[in-house]
């Protein structure tokens, strides 16, 4: 019962990230911007809308919503948000993760339009090295614990020191890989359409009405996920203990800032080259891992 209520916890406030993202973005700019609340008030109006699909348009493209969105919903279910107590292990999430990279892929190519394939083909490259990477930066957890159970990376995390190296480390890494999974930049530009920079936007331009509200809120979701797996493993103080939700709470909403501030701060690069950016974050993880191997966790 605990697990689908957190998972529909983070299904509600997935779009409240997304709104606060966008306005930090916006003060850090110099704007005003939106209010924190106004993904909802855009899915929506989606929901309200006519769905339109291109003339060829098959099941597949149909039913990638709602997959993808499944999906990432089954990946929600086993972070350990009130207690780490049957939580399933954290392989579990980063292969239902790929599923709903896959489902949204395959639907861009069913659409037989250019952009949507550009769009696939550069978002299943940057998958390809994303995956790798987000599972060499778990690694010294599952070292130290000689498991990928969440019980006991858990108290893996516990038994580092607060601000040792190899959690300042192993945290920077999957930071690098949180930009780039939630497609800001420098990797990827969520607020532009323009085809050269596009990636996960080039997917869902033949998407509009309730399909394209599910898919956006996937996406929320998929961020809320990801800052919720990053909180987890970093600084699970809070995780099994009367307030734990709210210490929880408190890391999320600092993280999102963060991931505004760094959007904000940062530049698109080229395309070719996302892999050495993802290269740098491979390394960090294999430091992180070589510094718990030597000791210096604490």
């Amino acid at each position: 019962m605990g697990f689908v209520l957190q998972v529909s916890l983070l299904i509600a406030i997935a779009p409240l990230g997304q709104g606060i993202v966008q306005s930090v973005k916006a003060r850090m700019q110099g704007r005003r911007g939106p209010v924190p609340w106004q993904p909802y008030a855009v899915a929506f109006k989606l929901l309200r809308r006519q769905a339109v699909w291109p003339q060829g348009a098959t099941a597949v493209m149909r039913s990638a919503p709602w997959l993808q969105f499944a999906a990432i919903a089954v990946a929600s279910l086993s972070l350990p948000i009130f207690s780490a107590a049957g939580a399933p292990e954290i392989l579990l999430p980063l292969f239902a993760l790929a599923l709903a990279r896959f489902a949204l892929g395959l639907a861009a190519l069913d659409t037989g339009t250019p952009f949507a394939g550009l769009g696939s083909s550069r978002e299943m490259t940057v998958g390809a090295l994303v995956e790798p990477v987000l599972l060499a930066s778990v690694l010294p957890w599952v070292l130290v614990a000689g498991s990928t159970g969440w019980p006991a990376m858990l108290q893996a995390s516990l038994g580092m020191g607060l601000f040792s190296v190899v959690r300042l480390a192993a945290f920077a890494a999957l930071f690098l890989v949180l930009v780039a999974e939630t497609g800001r930049l420098p990797v990827d530009n969520p607020d532009t359409h323009l085809e050269l920079t596009m990636i996960h936007e080039a997917m869902l331009l033949e998407y509009a009405g309730p399909p394209l509200a599910v898919i956006l809120w996937g996406a929320w979701l998929k961020q809320i996920f990801l800052v919720a797996l990053v909180a987890a493993l970093v600084l699970p103080w809070g995780i099994g203990r009367p307030l734990g939700l709210l210490w929880a709470a408190g890391e999320w909403l600092a993280l999102l800032v963060a991931l505004g501030v760094a959007e904000s701060l940062a530049a698109k690069m080229r395309y070719l080259r996302v892999p050495a950016y993802l290269a740098t974050s491979f390394a960090l993880s294999l430091s992180a891992l070589a510094l718990q191997v030597a000791g210096a966790a604490r």
